[in-house]
């Protein structure tokens, strides 16, 4: 989930809790802010390197330096995405992310820069090391096998492209203020074919669930970790716990359950059986969707072998279980290593993913015609007709993710998988199939790149009488999002299935779709969990998997994009029905409920249902508006309710201004 990104940028990665000046309350468009950002930035960059061509520390550096240290957790910054952070968070990170790119930047590519020599890497990785240590970022361990393992791609897009930091920040921080650059290669559009009708309306013609449907099971975001160990510490300092000291933590409530745990672990083989075991029991599932991340968050310590092992493993499984039925996997951001790196074509070897993808290819070749190899292998994707009249298309997501650092290599790199995507849809288009599409990422998730995404969904739009259904994993979420084209009329629906690991505070859940055998629209939806907390106090027993909700006796019979789009104006206008979605979005687990969920995290749940292209907000602004105004009027409002998030301070644009005075004058 979290994108190492952050590692190579270190200082980026510090999300800002406490610092002195920087306001909760601001509008994150506002350009007096990143004005603000880049003159505190500018600051940062001088003082360190003048401190790395001097080894001096000037009074303005330390003291800077250790309030950032003091002004982020190290958790956070692993396990929440950027759009997740707090509006003053942002800020930080998005000042950090320019000053510290252009160190790199001016070190690299200037003939006399520091880093221009034949020790560079090493120079490189002492810089990060003592980022690493002077911000307190993280564990000593985790920070050096992510930096050794990302110092190699990161020193090749340095030396090989034109990214300068302002289109790098924005790319990264993608929907804050920090969004200014301008690359135009990173502002391409499409070839899409235009011989259609112009849509008039939402697509409204999906029929009613009936006793023909058959089923499709979708299992998500895996995550198996083969270190998890029952007993162990859930509460480590790094990014993934549940695998160490044992012996000073059994017993206590700080020890890992045996089914699973809330914190921040990931999921136990046993528990990854029983769900396969539970679906087979229960559902006769004709096809199954593995929507990606079959890996662990053990982030900082992967490799070729661990990796491989693993996604065969799971694949081993699921055929094993289900040896009659046909999976169709999508490749999730967790399964290389290192983590998100997904590279062009015609890069060095040691660097380049086709050992990915080549793998999985053999380990998907069981379920897959012969004529899948050549696009998996080019770029893990391929296209499938499992029956006459019936198509499935599997991207490979991450060309859009921006935790992938080759998309800082050149944004051009990403148009031939998604022109092949619409190529392949023109073509069912003319065979008269159906589609269904299955990409990792939802194109509305804030780390997916708004240009990708957008002519993504030009693609949706085009195609919406062919596409039957969009299937999502990524963000551990029981949820879905409607498109809508530019006229604001709604073209498709994505479900996402959640997750089957915990990471973080979830049950474990796999969701069973009803599908049509004529049209293969969804027309219904169910998801089975597991309580967690009742699985782990019967270690001897079988977790008690159950149906958590049904979509159409929950919510709506008609699951058309028209009336899933009707489905949000409910929602908005009637909070306990929005809070009832919430509830099924988390997974009805006992840490979230507890937590609830207040005006702010209302309103962010149903916008994520209203946006797939994350700067096209204005369906989501209308909803969030509407929503304001009904919970405005309940006549009974919960008290000390809020988001989960800590309660803070507003500070005043003043105080900020204070702040960058303050680094003016050296502190």
């Amino acid at each position: 989930m979290k994108c190492l990104l952050l590692v190579f940028c270190s200082v980026i990665a510090a999300s800002a809790v406490n610092l002195p000046g920087v306001p909760v309350d601001f509008d994150l468009d506002n350009k007096v802010l990143s004005a603000i950002a880049d003159d505190v930035a500018g600051r940062l960059e001088q003082e360190y390197m003048t401190f790395w061509k001097t080894g001096v520390e000037t009074p303005a550096f330390k003291k800077l330096t250790q309030q950032l240290a003091k002004a982020h957790t190290k958790k956070d910054i692993f396990t929440k995405n950027l759009p997740e952070l707090e509006a003053r968070d942002s800020f930080v990170v998005c000042t950090l992310c320019r000053s510290v790119m252009n160190v790199f930047i001016r070190a690299v590519r200037e003939e006399d820069g520091e880093l221009n020599g034949e020790n560079s890497a090493a120079i490189m990785k002492d810089i990060a090391m003592d980022v690493c240590k002077r911000m307190e970022l993280q564990t000593a361990e985790v920070c050096e096998g992510l930096i050794d393992f990302n110092l190699p791609t990161f020193e090749y897009i340095m030396r090989n492209s034109e990214m300068d930091s302002q289109s790098f920040c924005s790319l990264f921080m993608e929907v804050s203020f920090c969004n200014t650059g301008t690359n135009p290669a990173y502002n391409w559009t499409l070839t899409v074919d235009n011989k259609v009708e112009e849509l008039s309306s939402s697509k409204s013609d999906t029929p009613h669930q009936s006793d023909n449907d058959f089923k499709i099971c979708q299992f998500t975001d895996i995550h198996h970790d083969p270190l998890y160990e029952p007993g162990s510490l859930a509460t480590c300092a790094e990014p993934m716990c549940c695998q160490r000291e044992k012996s000073t933590t059994e017993g206590t409530s700080d020890a890992a359950g045996f089914w699973g745990d809330y914190r921040n672990c990931d999921l136990p083989w046993r528990a990854f059986e029983s769900a396969l075991d539970h679906a087979a029991k229960t559902v006769d599932c004709t096809y199954i969707y593995q929507t990606g991340d079959v890996v662990d968050h053990m982030v900082w310590a992967t490799s070729v072998k661990k990796n491989t092992e693993v996604l065969t493993k799971v694949s081993d499984q699921f055929t094993k279980v289900f040896p009659e039925v046909k999976v169709y996997p999508c490749i999730g951001n967790h399964e290389p290593h290192p983590l998100n790196l997904f590279s062009p074509e015609g890069v060095p070897d040691e660097i380049n993913t086709k050992w990915l993808y080549e793998h999985l290819y053999n380990d998907w070749s069981k379920w897959l015609p012969a004529e899948t190899k050549q696009t998996i292998l080019k770029g893990g994707y391929y296209t499938v007709s499992p029956r006459k009249g019936f198509r499935i298309i599997a991207l490979n997501g991450n060309d859009c993710y921006t935790d992938n650092f080759w998309l800082y290599h050149s944004g051009n790199d990403k148009i031939p998988q998604l022109q092949w995507f619409h190529d392949t849809l023109l073509a069912a288009e003319a065979a008269g199939e159906y589609v269904h599409v299955l990409t990792h990422i939802p194109s509305g998730d804030g780390t997916c790149w708004s240009v990708w995404a957008r002519e993504y969904n030009r693609c949706i739009t085009r195609f919406h009488k062919t596409i039957s259904g969009i299937f999502n994993g990524h963000s551990h979420k029981d949820e879905l999002a409607v498109h809508y084209s530019d006229e604001g009329h709604a073209t498709a629906v994505a479900w996402n299935g959640g997750a089957l690991t915990t990471y973080s505070y979830k049950n474990p859940n796999y969701r069973v779709y009803s599908v049509n055998p004529d049209t293969y629209d969804v027309t219904n939806h169910q998801t089975y969990i597991y309580d967690l907390n009742e699985a782990n106090k019967k270690p001897d027993e079988q977790p008690n998997w159950f149906l958590e909700y049904d979509f159409s006796k929950e919510f709506t019979e008609d699951l058309s994009p028209a009336g899933i789009d009707k489905l949000l104006d409910e929602f908005a206008d009637k909070p306990d029905l929005m809070r009832k979605y919430w509830r099924f979005r988390v997974t009805s687990a006992e840490p979230k409920l507890t937590e609830g969920c207040g005006r702010d995290c209302l309103a962010s749940s149903l916008c994520r249902a209203a946006v797939t292209v994350n700067n096209q907000r204005e369906r989501c602004e209308e909803l969030r508006t509407r929503l304001f105004e009904a919970l405005d009027n309940e006549e009974s409002k919960p008290e000390d309710q809020d988001d989960g998030a800590a309660a803070l301070s507003v500070l005043s644009l003043g105080s900020l201004l204070a702040l960058v005075l303050s680094v003016r004058i050296g502190f």
